[in-house]
């Protein structure tokens, strides 16, 4: 995936382990910004920018590995930019999980049950000698 013109490797959305990873990062990532949210008042609109902008830097090293932020932002620190940056990874991330979901959706329920033409799997009938109830005539 490109964030910002620099080649970012996908995440293995079939891994637990970097499903695990990814998640507690995203989740820090949130709970950053309703921080930010509860205590923006009385701070100037410079000092939210940098807040937010940090928790999508700290977002990117922790799931890419430490410095992707920097080859990522190099010196700027745009809001902006930065959203878009962490909106094109959870968009990428939720692609390729609808991708390996289909794939194995696909794969595993369009499945047909075998026939089995030779007799040994059919449904044998044990109670063949009951009579079969029939409803009474009507008057």
């Amino acid at each position: 995936m490109f964030i910002n013109n620099v080649e970012l490797p996908n995440i293995d959305v079939a891994d637990a382990l970097v499903m695990e990873h990814y998640e507690a990062a995203l989740d820090k990532v949130q709970k950053k910004a309703n921080e930010i949210s509860k205590n923006s008042s009385g701070k100037r609109r410079s000092e939210l920018i940098r807040a937010q902008c940090k928790a999508v830097f700290e977002f990117l090293d922790e799931v890419f590995g430490e410095g992707t932020a920097e080859k990522v932002f190099g010196e700027s620190v745009n809001l902006r930019i930065c959203l878009d940056a962490f909106d094109a990874v959870v968009s990428e991330v939720n692609k390729l999980e609808d991708k390996i979901t289909q794939r194995y959706k696909s794969k595993y329920e369009n499945r047909q049950p075998q026939k089995n033409h030779n007799g040994k799997g059919k449904k044998k009938n044990h109670n063949h000698y009951k009579p079969k109830l029939v409803a009474p005539a009507q008057k």
